[in-house]
């Protein structure tokens, strides 16, 4: 603070506790029991002769983002499980899917073409072509070659097909 300010302050200072002393009022009740740098700053304030302090800044800003923060990531951790919830959603047609079965396929080469149908035929497997003979066979007919024989394993739903190939003995 400007020395001529100061002087211009203890003046009127000077002349206020003057006339609260004429008025019976004396200088404690008028000053207080204060600290006397509060005192001043607070006097000074009060003719506008000091900018008045900054108050604190607020930390409610930072809780705000904090708040925001938090509400991110509970938005996103909230759609993360509607995603993966939604992975094994049940809509639209439902997909049956057969377990591996293991399919004992006999071997029939050597019999005769009838009974090696019918021994195939009860054998468990899905189907059985006689290749070479698309409008029938004979059953004097042997086999002589099968595709495939011993035990099969069917596989993502794929029918077990034994073919076989007949021929004279």
């Amino acid at each position: 603070m400007p020395d001529l300010l100061a002087e211009e302050m203890a003046t009127e200072l000077d002349s206020d506790l003057a006339e609260a002393q004429a008025d019976g009022v004396s200088a404690t009740e008028i000053l207080g029991e204060s600290d006397p740098r509060r005192f001043a700053a607070n006097w000074a304030g009060e003719r506008g002769l000091v900018s008045e302090p900054r108050p604190p800044k607020r930390r409610r800003r930072i809780w705000l983002w904090i708040v925001v923060a938090l509400f991110l990531v509970l938005f996103a951790t909230w759609l993360a499980l509607q995603a993966v919830g939604s992975g094994s959603a049940t809509s639209g047609p439902s997909v049956e899917v057969t377990p591996p079965r293991r399919v004992s396929v006999p071997n029939v080469i050597g019999m005769k073409a009838c009974r090696a149908v019918r021994t195939v035929a009860h054998s468990g497997v899905d189907d059985w072509r006689v290749i070479g003979h698309q409008h029938g066979y004979t059953c004097d007919l042997v086999v002589v070659g099968q595709s495939p024989a011993g035990h099969v394993i069917r596989r993502d739903g794929q029918p077990v097909i034994v073919r076989l190939r007949l021929g004279r003995s």
